[in-house]
């Protein structure tokens, strides 16, 4: 037995926008499969899945699969698989965590895995997407987390394994978590296999994407980014797109740290939305800004609302119809009528959306093909810690064949 590849791909949602997202993560989560079974260190392959109809697709590839029964929690649901396997090493992914993740970082981070012990590797230390790590049964050892994003974190900081963490690039940190990322997506150069075959006959709109990207490449236009923006999608915006900036970056870990459950978030751009109403806003935005990103969760947890996905992907469209709570409404209402070109999202477009953006503008082969020499972290208690060197390579093309949707 090599390292254990433990994929969560669930489907949900009634309505339409949710069904959107969650088909293309999982079209995602093929073309990841494809990958990981090339690679002989990934053995077993488990999808773990809340759809008889996703494992009877998935089973057909080779792959193990797992039903979740009763309530999911991720952690338990986590040590339940790998207890049930036997998992001495694990690298864990969700169906839409890594839909440009190389092959051949894939297979380096495989190969450390299964040759190395007490070891955590993956794509922020901080806010993980995909996790792979060593011994499997740690997770016993550290409070089970509910979610993805604090598993690296507590398997380095209570289980005391010692960190590798790949390079920031779009390759590393772009996911799929709400339908704005889907719009860049389908115009992200290179893309292949089921996930650009189904946002391809999708019903998606590019329109606002390509327009944010004529701003992007005009050196005399400005780009007003807003939410929890990184220091690396920042600076990859200063440094690689021509346009100038106006950046607004607030409440980073706003979730991790406990804020938005304590209620306590507290947001500039959600006072000035409610000093100026959100016609007024966007109003006076366009004086200072030719096209607007915004990360809307945070206006959410500032208002202290987390409406049902269905309305928060709603707004991600411009589709206020659906949405009961009267401000969030009426700031879907005047993003999409502004006078200029706005994109609405959450975490993911103001990190790995923004790179992909920058990426698409800049019309060069992008970040996606690279190959990475994982860095190794100290567990940061007291402090930073910096980055060793990075050499990246030629990866292997992926296939040109356009292969049926997923489900």
């Amino acid at each position: 037995m090599g390292v254990g590849f433990v994929l969560m791909a669930p489907l949900y949602g009634e309505s339409k926008v949710e069904r959107l997202v969650a088909e293309a993560r999982l079209a995602a989560a093929s073309d990841l499969l494809a990958k990981v079974l090339a690679i002989p260190e990934f053995n077993p392959v488990i999808v773990a899945t809340n759809s008889p109809q996703v494992a009877q697709e998935f089973k057909a590839t080779g792959v193990l699969t797992d039903l979740d029964r009763g309530d999911f929690h991720f952690g338990r649901r986590l040590l339940e698989i790998i207890s049930r396997y036997q998992l001495r090493k694990v690298f864990y992914a969700g169906a839409g965590s890594a839909p440009l993740l190389p092959f051949q970082l894939l297979a380096e981070v495989a190969s450390r895995l299964n040759r190395e012990d007490a070891l955590v590797v993956t794509n922020n230390l901080f806010s993980s997407d995909w996790v792979g790590f060593s011994p499997g049964r740690i997770l016993e050892e550290i409070r089970l987390p509910d979610s993805d994003n604090d598993l690296a974190w507590r398997l380095c900081d209570e289980g005391g394994l010692r960190p590798y963490v790949a390079p920031l690039s779009t390759a590393t940190v772009f996911d799929i978590d709400t339908p704005a990322e889907l719009g860049i997506l389908r115009l992200y150069p290179g893309l292949e296999g089921k996930l650009a075959c189904f946002l391809g006959e999708a019903d998606i709109d590019t329109s606002r994407v390509q327009q944010v990207l004529q701003v992007l490449r005009d050196e005399n236009a400005f780009i007003f980014v807003a939410g929890r923006v990184p220091s690396y999608s920042w600076i990859r915006l200063e440094k690689e797109a021509p346009c100038r900036t106006r950046v607004l970056s607030e409440e980073r870990g706003m979730r991790s740290s406990g804020r938005q459950g304590r209620g306590e978030v507290r947001s500039l751009l959600a006072y000035l939305v409610e000093a100026l109403k959100p016609g007024g806003f966007f109003r006076h935005l366009a004086e200072m800004a030719d096209a607007a990103i915004i990360d809307t969760r945070v206006l959410m947890a500032h208002w202290r609302i987390w409406p049902p996905a269905e309305e928060r992907f709603s707004s991600d469209l411009f589709r206020a119809e659906p949405i009961t709570h009267p401000l969030l409404r009426e700031f879907t209402e005047a993003a999409r009528e502004a006078p200029i070109p706005v994109l609405l999202g959450g975490h993911s477009l103001v990190c790995g959306g923004i790179m992909a953006l920058v990426d698409i503008a800049d019309a060069r082969p992008p970040h996606r093909p690279e190959v990475f020499t994982l860095s190794s972290k100290r567990c940061p208690r007291n402090g930073g810690f910096s980055r060793e060197g990075i050499s990246p390579t030629a990866a292997k093309p992926p296939s040109k064949k356009c292969p049926s949707p997923p489900v």
